[in-house]
């Protein structure tokens, strides 16, 4: 039997979000909700979007904190060891987190930006050139994110971002925003993506706050 973790709510709040047949496993704060399985299942599509779907519902529930998939634990009382273990973290996450949501915000070059990686190996100084492109791809990227935060004027605290992740992506940001300013987000972030030359913006969500789980 595996027990694989679905999110950590309070522990107050563990039996109204324990939705889709989860079981709580309860520290003395916070509270795992489990599904239990025969064992740790593949990562297929399937299997990504139920996940997708319980870490959804268990948020709609209860402010809480989204687990990555396949985070399993042979037994009940080595999960409740885990979380008492991390308990004083976890449950500054959630009052800081509390029902807020992610906004995901892909932003992808306008224009073709050279390949990170070349098919073939570089000499010397074309090896050099080529990284210095690619710092100068980051710089900018990390500029631009810059200009999209304070266009937003979002906490820096809650908006996370990679630049050039892989090629032709600028960046992929995350933003964590209270429910009740979801639709003005949106709005601000798509009217960013259309005023911009640079980059064209997409916007996923809202979604559990995934990327603010440390």
């Amino acid at each position: 039997m595996t027990l694989l973790v679905r999110a950590i709510v309070r522990a107050a709040d563990a039996e109204r979000a324990a939705a889709d047949g989860l079981v709580p496993v309860r520290a003395d704060r916070i509270a795992a909700l489990v599904s239990r399985r025969a064992s740790t299942p593949t990562a297929t599509e399937e299997e990504l979007r139920a996940h997708d779907a319980i870490t959804r519902s268990v948020h709609d529930a209860a402010p809480s904190l989204p687990s990555r998939f396949g985070d399993a634990f042979v037994d009940e009382d080595a999960l409740a060891a885990a979380l008492r273990a991390r308990e004083a973290t976890l449950a500054a996450e959630l009052d800081r987190i509390g029902e807020r949501v992610e906004l995901t915000v892909t932003l992808r070059w306008r224009q073709q930006q050279p390949p990170h990686e070349p098919a073939t190996p570089l000499s010397g100084r074309a090896f050099l050139e080529s990284r210095a492109v690619r710092e100068r791809e980051r710089q900018r990227a990390e500029q631009i994110v810059a200009r999209l935060v304070e266009h937003l004027t979002c906490e820096r605290a809650f908006v996370r971002s990679r630049p050039c992740p892989r090629d032709g992506l600028a960046a992929i940001v995350a933003i964590l925003s209270t429910r009740d300013a979801v639709a003005a987000l949106r709005e601000d972030i798509a009217s960013f993506g259309e005023r911009s030359s640079e980059v064209v913006a997409e916007i996923h969500g809202p979604l559990p706050p995934f990327s603010f789980v440390s």
